[in-house]
């Protein structure tokens, strides 16, 4: 399994992310929703305060196992500047330091990138979670990659 973030929007407080789940082997996403994380920096390499931003741009080797969503839950082990950060979803809350939390898109098209929120987390959480059974059972590896070309930045 390969969960891709392509990052469009990011600026001091929060990285807006659309997230696709990739099965190995399969041509087309068997999910899409919406990502988000900490303020936006982009980056490769660790420096001081990276952990209270988001992960780095690149493809990190993630691990299943016990998180605070379950027994099956998703992170990110070890990338610069980072350790365990749980791909999970808050309830009403719309980012979090140390996870990449998930739901749908509460508003519409582009343009509305600063506004947009997200909503229904523990259902798409849900989803999520049926994948990553699905795709431990078969004996797949499981990478996060993060592309943050195109991001619209806003500084300030």
């Amino acid at each position: 399994m390969e969960i891709r973030l392509k990052r469009y929007y990011g600026d001091a407080e929060v990285t807006k992310s659309v997230m696709e789940v990739w099965m190995q082997g399969e041509r087309e996403p068997r999910m899409v929703c919406e990502a988000r994380e900490a303020g936006f920096v982009d980056y490769a390499e660790s420096f001081p305060g990276a952990s209270r931003v988001c992960l780095p741009r690149g493809r990190w080797r993630m691990k299943v196992g016990r998180s605070p969503y379950g027994p099956m839950g998703l992170r990110v082990a070890r990338c610069p500047g980072h350790r365990c950060v749980y791909v999970g979803h808050r309830w009403a809350r719309q980012l979090m330091e140390g996870e990449v939390l998930i739901g749908e898109s509460l508003e519409g098209g582009l343009e509305e990138m600063r506004e947009r929120r997200i909503e229904n987390g523990e259902v798409v959480f849900g989803r999520l979670t049926e994948l990553v059974y699905e795709a431990y059972g078969r004996g797949e590896e499981f990478w996060m990659e993060i592309d943050n070309e195109g991001v619209e930045t806003v500084q300030g």
